[in-house]
């Protein structure tokens, strides 16, 4: 007999079938041998498969092969050793050293699986799966080889500042067969070896390098450092030099002329001394006050390929003198020629100089005084009393209180004691023009977000088939301003009020057009020409245009302090600090930072730059409420429950006191509360 399989099927002509397969031979060259027979149970439950043993019918033969069975050598001493090793692998087969070795056994015949990576000749015949060993096969293990060619290259940076030599190192990929332990079944398993092989050579890279016409600033410390690189990479080459850039002209002041005063002492007992507030700057005639700077040229640099960068070209400051300085010493140095407070403004290389005149009012504000309009500064040494106006050009500074009265500057406002029931606006913007701005960049958002609806709805198919022509978008927009946009309805009624309100003489005519074009858009009872969604486009654009417009000319550097506000009306292009008892039923705008060091209980504030508030709110349900746009941030000492937080177009209304708390918006749009501690 010779080679014997046991084989598995469902019944016994599929058990017999996939043994004659695996033995390569026909029915009548095998013995079959029934070992069981299926049995099948209900749902398969139970079941169990036939099972067959195969014997092939053949004779026996000497083994013989491209590798051979490993010898052993044979002495009267361990014959017994040796036929206790020779049963121990018969029917196996082994790895070792990347060789096969198998041994056969007439009722037993060794499997092979080929793993990946490796090729199994049998009989110099590939072999793809399992494959049954038997006596005189001869077997062969091939593995493959690749080789990757290292990849290099020389590129320029777009300033011609860097030569960067990109590398990709060479690689020889080979496969190594694993020793296997002699088994009944084997499987031939590979692993991957990696051979790093940079080939980059010094003379090619000079070579490339010439073809460049690079000439100059070669980094040889980093050509062979590429040259023994492991992984790809990139590595700086060669080197320009960079041009060091030069300086406009510019002026140094000599004077401090920082016109913020700083805020009065707070005492032990809880009490402000005033002494402890500083003058406004001011300067003596003949004193220098600023040097005039000519522009420094800048110093050429070079490229890699030895081309000349010029650094940018360099320009001298334009000083426009006003009232009250002069120029001497060929315009290099400024000097006053009068007692007063120095003005500095710089827009671009535009540098205007002047003196600010000083009005000082002693007394009181009255109607035995009068108003007083002055284009400098202002000092007032009582208090302004009711119904009275105080208007500057300059800084306007009261020492005493402000009771329903007016107050309005171009620069800064600083009150030591209380204002009540008064209007306080300081910088080159008004406290309308800032409401309308407010509701403007709401109103923005809105039509952003309704054109966007317009184009979905009109693209659907079942929009498609309604005819426009005659109505335009004009019941789209009713429809929607009824349902979806009610906010902005709501919004755009508010802006169109203020507008009437405020009287047509007070405001710039671009207020009343989008005011006029709001009511014919949202609130028309008829169709129109601004119901199309060019019109809708042409508006959106020019709210954007009014609102940059407004923000670009607020002056920064204007500013209000004050001690203490009630039911009053605060404005500034620039930051507003109180830094008394705190403000009470107040409106608040301010385009800089808004910094409360008391109480802030009822009213509304808005905040451009983000807002610091020691305490906000009441426990008697006062509605507070501080608004700042999207990105800036509110902090409070302590907030009380029912306050309300506005960043942006999300709100967020206090259920509970907390303390030392900041507010802010997430990368979602959603507010979340961050304690400190």
């Amino acid at each position: 007999m010779g080679q014997t399989i046991i084989s598995k099927g469902k019944n016994i002509d599929e058990a017999i079938h996939v043994g004659l397969a695996i033995l390569q031979s026909k029915r009548e060259e095998v013995h079959v041998e029934i070992i069981q027979k299926e049995t099948r149970r209900i749902w398969f439950i139970g079941s169990q498969p036939a099972i067959v043993k195969l014997t092939k019918i053949e004779r026996q033969t000497e083994s013989s092969g491209a590798v051979k069975e490993e010898k052993f050598g044979s002495t009267n001493a361990n014959e017994a050793q040796i036929k206790a090793t020779e049963d121990h692998l018969s029917g196996k087969a082994w790895v070792r050293g990347e060789k096969i070795f198998y041994r056969s056994s007439p009722l037993c015949y060794p499997t092979i699986t080929v793993g990946q990576g490796v090729l199994l000749l049998k009989n110099g015949h590939p072999v793809a799966g399992t494959t049954v060993v038997t006596e005189g096969d001869q077997l062969e293990i091939q593995t493959t080889e690749e080789t990757v060619e290292t990849k290099w290259d020389i590129v320029l940076d777009e300033d011609k500042l860097h030569a960067i030599l990109h590398i990709e190192p060479g690689m020889k990929k080979r496969f190594r067969i694993k020793d296997a332990s002699p088994d009944y079944h084997i499987e031939l398993k590979a692993e991957q070896h990696i051979e790093i092989q940079n080939t980059l050579e010094y003379k090619s890279v000079l070579q490339k390098l010439k073809s460049l016409n690079i000439v100059q600033g070669f980094d040889f410390t980093a050509m062979a450092e590429a040259a023994k690189a492991t992984k790809p990479g990139d590595f700086v080459i060669a080197r320009g030099v960079k041009p060091q850039q030069g300086k406009n002209g510019w002026v140094e002041l000599t004077v401090n002329l920082d016109s913020k005063q700083a805020g009065p002492k707070l005492r032990e007992d809880g009490t402000v001394d005033f002494r402890e507030v500083n003058n406004i700057p001011s300067v003596h005639p003949g004193q220098v006050i600023a040097i005039v700077h000519p522009p420094i040229p800048g110093v050429p640099g070079v490229t890699v390929t030895n081309e000349p960068i010029l650094p940018k070209p360099v320009h001298p400051v334009a000083v426009h003198l006003g009232k009250g300085v002069t120029a001497i010493e060929n315009g290099t140095k400024i000097v006053a020629l009068a007692s007063g407070r120095p003005v500095f403004r710089q827009q671009g290389l535009d540098v205007h100089i002047f003196m600010m005149d000083k009005l000082t009012h002693q007394g009181d504000v009255d109607l035995s005084s009068g108003n007083i309009r002055f284009h400098g500064d202002v000092d007032i040494t009582g208090s302004v009393e009711d119904g009275m106006s105080v208007e500057a050009e300059g800084n306007i500074t009261i020492f005493q209180n402000v009771t329903r009265a007016t107050i309005t500057s171009k620069q800064a406002v600083f009150i030591r004691q209380n204002v009540i029931g008064s209007i306080i606006s300081a910088g080159t913007g008004h406290i309308l023009a800032s409401e309308l701005a407010h509701l403007l960049m709401t109103i923005e958002e809105y039509i952003e977000r309704m054109i966007s609806s317009i184009k979905q709805l009109v693209s659907s198919p079942a929009f498609k088939r309604i005819d426009w022509k005659q109505n335009g978008l004009f019941p789209l927009i009713k429809l929607l301003m009824d349902h979806k946009f009610r906010s902005l309805a709501v919004t755009g009624q508010k802006y169109i009020e203020t507008v009437r309100k405020s009287g047509r003489q007070q405001l710039h005519p671009v207020w009343l057009d989008l005011a006029e074009r709001f009511q014919l858009c949202f609130f028309s009872s008829i169709p129109n020409e601004l119901h199309s969604l060019e019109q809708l486009a042409k508006l959106l654009e020019d709210i954007k245009a009014t609102t940059k417009q407004y923000a670009d000319t607020n002056d920064g550097d204007s500013y209000i302090e004050m001690a203490y506000a009630l039911n009053s009306t605060i404005y500034c292009s620039g930051d507003i600090t109180v830094f008394g008892q705190g403000c009470y039923n107040c409106t608040i705008h301010s385009n800089g930072f808004l910094d409360i060091k008391g109480t802030m209980r009822g009213g509304c504030a808005y905040a451009r730059k983000g807002a610091l508030i020691q305490e906000a709110g009441s426990d008697s349900g006062v509605v507070t409420r501080i608004v700042v746009p999207h990105g800036q941030t509110v902090k409070f000492g302590v907030v009380k429950e029912g306050t309300i937080v506005q960043i942006g177009k999300t709100s967020y209304t206090f259920q509970k006191e907390h303390r030392q708390i900041e507010v802010v918006l997430d990368e979602n749009g959603q507010i979340i509360l961050d304690e400190k501690s």
